[in-house]
């Protein structure tokens, strides 16, 4: 799974957020498991990428996104990105309610 870590900075509306790109990292890689120890040594020590910086190099302004929520309910979310609705879906499911790390996509 990749995990790619944002900056909020800015409403947009009632329904969306404005976020900046800031880094993306494989975590809980499948191919990091089968190594057991030297996996998780490799998985917790290797920096992110910094995709943000990345994006911005090639086209400025290309790291920022604006997100609608365009469904929301106690246990379900489904969000999208403005200028690619049909494309971009992505859908959040709540595993328990709690502190922590609560939702699995």
């Amino acid at each position: 799974m990749m995990t790619t870590r944002c900056t909020v900075l800015a409403a947009d509306g009632l329904d969306g957020l404005r976020l900046r790109v800031d880094s993306t990292k494989p975590e809980d890689s499948t191919v990091l498991k089968k190594l057991g120890p030297l996996g998780e040594l490799v998985n917790s020590s290797s920096p992110p990428f910094p995709s943000g910086e990345a994006l911005e190099r090639v086209a400025p302004g290309s790291s920022e996104v604006i997100l609608r929520t365009t469904y929301c309910d106690e246990g379900f979310r489904i969000t999208r990105n403005e200028d690619r609705l049909e494309e971009d879906v992505f859908v959040w499911r709540r595993v328990k309610f709690g502190s922590g790390n609560t939702l699995s996509s």
